[in-house]
């Protein structure tokens, strides 16, 4: 639940809110978000609000209902099976082109977030841990597509990879998952290291396709 503030949200500032209420898991699948109630807690009208919202739904988080309003969406397999087909036709391209560009100094940062990865899949999933991972997963491959020099890809990619199934994926993951993860990102710093761009993108293709196994199995499993 968003807590009122003494100070005045811009409209983009209730836009920022919203997708960290959104990211952070605080509104549940399929709950709405009335807009005469957030418009409240921000002290702001209502309108920066249905514009927010909207924004949202364009950008997948939110669906709007004609009459209902807007509300969280529930994910699909169907929703799933998209976002890991997109990122499969961009991600590893990004990492091969990377292998041919990044810097030494960002193959340092990525082996520190590597180890960090690792040391994380050994404690008790908690949502400490994870959030800790999040953070570590989400630097890690923001420096890999950087790197690339795409930035129109690099953008496209960040926009779906900010949204709450991302984060879902750790979620889901077992302790073999986890290990097997921090395993993949190990290998994908090598071969940035050795500027093997077909290395690159066959590792990166292969972590992809091993955390979409995983969210599938477990939302089938769910489904049951």
């Amino acid at each position: 639940m968003l807590e009122a503030s003494a100070s005045r949200f811009s409209g983009e500032d209730v836009y920022a809110t919203l997708k960290k209420a959104l990211g952070d898991s605080q509104y549940a699948p399929g709950e709405y978000l009335r807009e005469a109630q957030i418009a409240k807690s921000m002290g702001v009208s209502r309108t920066p609000v249905r514009e927010a919202l909207q924004r949202l739904a364009s950008e997948g988080w939110l669906e709007i209902k004609p009459n209902y309003g807007a509300r969280v969406k529930h994910w699909s397999t169907r929703d799933v099976e998209e976002i890991f087909e997109a990122r499969l036709l961009v991600e590893p391209y990004l990492a091969g082109r990377a292998a041919l560009r990044i810097t030494a100094e960002d193959i340092g940062t990525l082996v520190e977030l590597a180890e960090r990865m690792s040391a994380i899949a050994t404690l008790e999933a908690t949502p400490e841990t994870t959030e800790q991972w999040f953070a570590a997963n989400g630097t890690f491959h923001a420096i890999v597509t950087a790197a690339a020099g795409n930035v129109r890809l690099d953008n496209a990619l960040k926009s779906m990879k900010e949204m709450p199934l991302i984060k879902w994926t750790y979620d889901t993951y077992g302790a073999a998952d986890r290990r097997r993860s921090a395993r993949q990102h190990v290998e994908i710093v090598e071969a940035l290291e050795q500027r093997n761009q077909a290395l690159a993108e066959a590792i990166t293709r292969c972590h992809i396709l091993a955390a979409e196994q995983s969210v599938q199995e477990k939302m089938k499993a769910k489904m049951k």
